[in-house]
């Protein structure tokens, strides 16, 4: 999503519901003037003697500042909210979503969150303050911690995707019937605590590089499923919170997001480095040691692995390539 966006606007209408109440319809992509023409909708509706129930979203996000507008409407309107089964509703729609007093969603629907881009889809450091924002706004929605620290980590050009699981711990009711098709191409989701394990061929005992994620069943392990994974195994082995951390490097210039984790009893984390606009650098997967002073790290994007080590004052750094 992008806090400035210049594009068609949303197709913004009313119309009558099934039940015989009023709803609107927001189809496409929101871009500044949106929230103006959903104010003018549900006056419209309620001029008429109709109250606005329900707003039916299909839309790929956009303008971040028009989704809040319209979201604290449909919150301050009380109306629910709809994803059919063939729509999709992304990154500033998720607000919307989000904001509905009742959250229904077909199988089939497509619900994702990620992180704030500026206007031509870059990083930047306002676009970080965005990202902050959206995440403040998502918190006052109730949206769950682990769902919030997904569209923290979540670069702009990715997706997460969120799972029936996911979307009934905000307190969504999943509607009609599940298909268990894949689409053609598409990775299958593993489910939580299957993260793949590769088995080098020489590995001491207690290696964290025995945690390092392959792919499973020859499914791609993509960086989204690693860091779904993450969050819902800190959540689960932090009553229900993620445990997550940042820091910032002034003299490197860089700040870094993690999320520490279990897995098999030996400590973990996911962990990107942005640098000073706010654009991600690196992006990692490490296993500490048992006394938590070394980590082996996979970069993601590389492949190449390295060993850090904490000194006496609890600064890291990188003492050799693996």
């Amino acid at each position: 999503m992008s806090f400035l966006q210049p594009a068609q606007s949303a197709e913004i209408k009313s119309g009558i519901g099934k039940s015989g109440q009023a709803a609107i319809w927001i189809i496409g992509e929101l871009v500044p003037g949106d929230s103006d023409k959903f104010s003018s909708a549900v006056k419209q509706a309620n001029d008429a003697g109709k109250y606005v129930a329900n707003v039916r979203l299909d839309s790929p996000g956009g303008n971040l500042l028009e989704g809040a507008k319209i979201a604290d409407s449909i919150r301050f309107g009380k109306m629910s909210t709809n994803v059919g089964k063939t729509a999709v509703c992304a990154s500033a729609c998720f607000l919307l979503f989000a904001a509905g007093s009742s959250k229904n969603v077909s199988y089939g629907a497509q619900i994702g969150v990620h992180g704030a881009s500026n206007e031509n889809g870059e990083q930047t450091a306002a676009s970080g303050a965005a990202t902050v924002s959206m995440a403040k706004m998502a918190k006052e929605l109730g949206v769950p911690p682990a769902i919030i620290g997904r569209m923290v980590v979540t670069a702009p050009s990715d997706m997460v995707w969120l799972s029936p699981q996911d979307l009934q711990s905000m307190g969504t009711t999943i509607m009609g019937k599940p298909s268990q098709t894949a689409a053609a191409g598409a990775p299958m989701p593993l489910e939580p605590g299957q993260l793949a394990r590769q088995t080098p061929q020489q590995t001491r005992p207690g290696d964290p590089t025995n945690l390092l994620p392959t792919s499973k069943n020859d499914a791609p392990l993509t960086w989204e499923t690693l860091v779904n994974q993450a969050i819902e195994m800190s959540a689960r082995q932090n009553g229900g919170r993620t445990n997550s951390m940042r820091g910032c490097q002034p003299e490197l210039k860089v700040c870094i997001n993690a999320v520490l984790f279990k897995m098999d009893g030996t400590d973990a984390m996911i962990k990107v480095t942005k640098d000073i606009n706010d654009k991600i650098t690196r992006r990692e997967f490490c296993a500490f040691n048992s006394s938590g002073d070394i980590r082996l790290c996979l970069d993601w994007d590389t492949s190449k692995k390295h060993r850090d080590m904490k000194d006496a004052r609890g600064d890291w750094s990188q003492v050799a390539d693996e």
